[in-house]
């Protein structure tokens, strides 16, 4: 089974900004997009999800994520993602 990695932003309820938010990152062995998208949106509470890319059986099988499970890979709570202007 393939799955997907997916994202999403999850507002902070004690943040003193209204637009203070935090992203999570999940593996869903789910190989149905849609399901991925659901069963994150349902595990985090977010109101959306974004699909990131695929990720292949044995990434997943390395993982420990069986069928129909997720896992948190990252969490901007403890590893905030910082936006940064690059020059290429």
């Amino acid at each position: 089974m393939d799955g997907w990695i997916v994202t999403v932003a999850v507002f902070k309820e004690d943040g003193d900004d209204d637009e203070e938010f935090r992203h999570i990152t999940y593996v869903v062995a789910a190989a149905d997009p849609a399901e991925a998208v659901k069963l994150t949106v349902k595990d985090s509470g977010a109101k959306a999800a974004m699909l990131n890319c695929p990720i292949e059986e044995e990434q997943l099988r390395r993982l420990g994520v069986k069928p129909g499970e997720l896992l948190v890979i990252h969490d901007g709570e403890f590893d905030p993602i910082i936006s940064r202007h690059r020059r290429h």
